[in-house]
């Protein structure tokens, strides 16, 4: 491996090879090899879109460069552009710094979801013990049977499912905060008829609901059913200092002659409270993600449009395996990083064992199930949901164990109950597709029944008693 070491070009020969020219110490090389691997990420170049006159504010950084809280100033009035993880855990930093004002600025809504599953307090239920131990995080929290594995493909194929989670989802938000936009969120929230199959869970949500709560959470229930709700189930809220808040805006449209924003009118409660305001941004912060290319491919090749529709599983090109694309997916919930170590293992397996890729040639209609829907004009294009993708790569792998392959590896190892129900009642965990297959390891039924099965032991009111 060697570092700063960046790579001009890659150039397919007539031979099927590749030759990769580089840099290192000041001289350029080149290396033919049989296939790359492109794992350049998607995090690469910072996404800023324009806003005219932008130049009128006094700072303006992307969030790829705040490093401190000084940076904020002492006194100052931040306006904040974009409402993922990044804009979220942003504001968090300015609100809670030596700022005079922190504005949240989004296009169309936004999720904010919990850290861990909510743990709503019923009025006849003890109260938690310090001794409890914490909800299981939601991005580990789906029961994999029925929701990846045994899924009839026409079930699969269709919006059953999804409908299904909107519902879930709904329920349980309404449940524990008596609000279906998010996390004890009370605006922002995405649009009428919003689905799961287009969300990207905020995970960072639970941060920042308390300080956008000090203006929108309503002091009392509103209607019947939320008095009944909230008389019967009380989940705690999160309490932040005094006069700790922030305000949330539409997208500017421009910044005047005065360095004013102008806000666009998005006929929603936020743009009806800052249209009589006069904000002044002393800094400006983008947190706007990022953008990616392939500069050492040749011609349409370098962009990533280029490729849309074109690649297995989201990882090669239909025609030609050589070349591999790891980690440029991104999953609803969950971490990157997982998922491309499948990738990387469904990769390989087609480069040095292709017989053993189950279903081969793998067919684009087994693809759409996975696919988060985006809009044509979106800047992020490669969404996944994550217990869907990871069961179907495993799927071409081979790797998914079946109910009676479960029993037989359970009994072999003593522990067959637990191994069952971490199975069935966990999340699609890289280990689970670890117990047998092209990339089975020994460790896999210990690591299950022991550090995964404690994420299923720790669901209430099902596995405490087991805990």
């Amino acid at each position: 491996m060697s570092f700063s070491c960046p790579v001009k070009s890659v150039v397919k020969q007539k031979e099927g090879t590749h030759v990769v020219t580089y840099q290192l110490e000041g001289g350029k090389h080149t290396w033919e090899c049989d296939a790359v691997a492109v794992c350049s990420g998607l995090h690469v170049a910072p996404s800023i879109p324009k806003i005219e006159g932008i130049e009128r504010v006094p700072t303006v950084f992307h969030s790829s460069k705040l490093k401190r809280r000084d940076q904020f100033g002492v006194g100052k009035n931040v306006l904040i552009l974009g409402t993922g993880e990044t804009g979220a855990d942003v504001s968090v930093l300015a609100v809670t710094s030596a700022t005079k004002r922190v504005v949240l600025c989004h296009r169309d809504g936004f999720h904010l979801a919990p850290k861990r599953n909510p743990r709503p307090r019923f009025r006849f239920s003890r109260y938690p013990s310090p001794q409890d131990r914490p909800q299981v995080p939601i991005d580990v929290s789906r029961a994999s049977l029925l929701d990846t594995a045994y899924v009839h493909p026409w079930l699969r194929n269709s919006s059953v499912l999804w409908t299904y989670y909107d519902y879930y989802v709904r329920w349980i938000l309404w449940t524990s905060w008596g609000t279906t936009h998010g996390t004890d969120q009370w605006i922002g929230g995405k649009p009428k008829g919003w689905t799961t199959s287009e969300i990207f869970f905020n995970k960072s949500g639970y941060k920042l609901s308390p300080y956008l709560n000090s203006t929108w959470r309503p002091d009392k229930p509103q209607g019947l059913l939320r008095r009944i709700r909230s008389w019967i189930i009380r989940t705690p809220h999160i309490q932040v200092g005094e006069g700790q808040q922030v305000d949330l805006a539409p997208w500017p449209e421009r910044i005047d002659e005065n360095g004013v924003v102008i806000f666009s009118d998005n006929r929603r409660p936020e743009y009806a409270r800052m249209r009589g305001e006069t904000i002044k941004p002393d800094v400006i912060v983008f947190c706007t993600g990022y953008t990616y290319e392939y500069p050492f491919f040749e011609g349409a090749k370098s962009s990533p449009r280029y490729y849309d529709g074109k690649l297995v599983r989201d990882i090669w090109p239909r025609n030609d395996s050589s070349i591999g694309f790891i980690g440029f997916v991104r999953p609803n919930l969950g971490a990157i990083p997982p998922l491309a170590e499948f990738q990387a293992q469904l990769w390989v397996l087609n480069l040095l064992a292709p017989e053993r890729v189950v279903g081969a040639p793998l067919l684009p209609q087994d693809e759409p199930h996975y696919r988060l829907v985006c809009k044509e004009h979106a800047r992020v294009r490669y969404g996944v949901d994550h217990e869907s993708y990871a069961y179907q790569l495993a799927l071409d792998m081979g790797s998914a164990p079946s109910f009676t392959e479960i029993l037989h590896l359970g009994f072999s190892a003593g522990c067959w109950w637990k191994l069952l129900l971490t199975w069935a009642l966990g999340a699609n965990f890289n280990t689970k597709f670890r117990l047998l297959g092209p990339w089975r390891w020994d460790g896999a039924s210990e690591i299950m029944t022991t550090e995964l099965w404690d994420t299923v032991a720790r669901r209430e009111m099902f596995f405490v008693p087991w805990g």
